[in-house]
């Protein structure tokens, strides 16, 4: 039997970090990368290199006896690893990108343009190859922690936005499930929560399981431009902004995690549970 070996490719990760765990339990050889390795905490008998997505120069190196990759999309340099991965003679891209790509036109968006360009390369690859498009993360949500610590409040300019969150660990079973079978080849798989809700109930629902209230204040528009530009791009937030004002009715459900683990989706309250500790107000600062 030939031996197989996956690259995880942003490490760090929370999706990447949940992959290489379900992979090591299923005895399967992982080579880890990150731009910065000396960050992680790699498993005993997992192999941490050094992989910058924006310069793979080493690219070649690193790809040397592997069959699949789970990778981030990463604009820059996409098309110096696609060369590398051909000549390694990869068999098989898993690409974790973004519900954005799903817009009308994505190289025109913020949002959704740099994912539309790594889609494009691995598709154009002659790579075999899986697109994973999860929308909004749960985990976004850790965000409300730092306006709680610096104003006291949650400020939402569309609180009443319906998106239907993913759980990271969601995204991670059916990557690695997918991973693992080497199927669904040349698809593009749509992934979100198993429920539409609005930003007020996932605030309601948070503060119900941390046990404490989490005010919230609705701000206007330009307010929370101010606020979203102090950690990012204007255009990514105003394009942020548009999709939050747009989402007026429910979100439909991809049911996509059921179909290719054969469990339902972790729910919200479920997210909120197990991040219950990354809301204590004193667990650390903004990176």
């Amino acid at each position: 039997m030939t031996s197989t070996t996956i690259l995880v490719t942003g490490a760090r990760g929370s999706v990447a970090r949940g992959v290489v765990a379900r992979l090591v339990a299923a005895s399967r050889s992982v080579r880890i990368a990150s731009s910065d390795p000396a960050e992680l905490e790699p498993t005993p008998g997992v192999e941490a290199v050094r992989l910058s997505l924006r310069e793979p120069d080493n690219a070649a190196a690193v790809l040397q006896g592997i069959t699949s990759v789970f990778l981030y999309a990463e604009a820059a340099g996409i098309a110096d690893f696609v060369k590398a991965a051909q000549a390694a003679d990869v068999r098989h891209i898993v690409l974790l990108s973004s519900s954005s790509t799903n817009t009308p036109d994505p190289q025109s968006n913020p949002l959704a343009a740099g994912h539309h360009t790594v889609e494009v390369a691995v598709a154009e690859s002659g790579i075999p190859y899986t697109v994973l498009r999860p929308g909004a993360f749960a985990g976004n949500s850790i965000g409300w922690k730092y306006q709680l610590m610096g104003t006291g409040s949650i400020q939402l300019p569309y609180p009443n936005a319906q998106i239907a969150p993913i759980h990271e660990d969601d995204i991670a079973d059916v990557a690695t499930a997918v991973l693992l079978a080497g199927d669904h080849l040349g698809e593009t798989l749509d992934l979100n929560g198993p429920e539409s809700m609005s930003f007020v109930e996932q605030i309601a629902i948070l503060a119900d399981v941390l046990g404490r209230d989490l005010p919230f204040t609705e701000v206007t528009r330009d307010q929370a431009l101010a606020g979203l530009t102090r950690h990012m791009d204007p255009g990514y937030a105003n394009a942020l902004l548009d999709l939050w004002e747009s989402a007026v009715d429910p979100e439909p459900l991809s049911g996509t995690t059921e179909a290719i683990t054969g469990k339902p989706g972790r729910s919200f309250r479920s997210w909120a549970v197990d991040h219950r500790a990354d809301f204590a107000l004193d667990s650390g600062r903004r990176g």
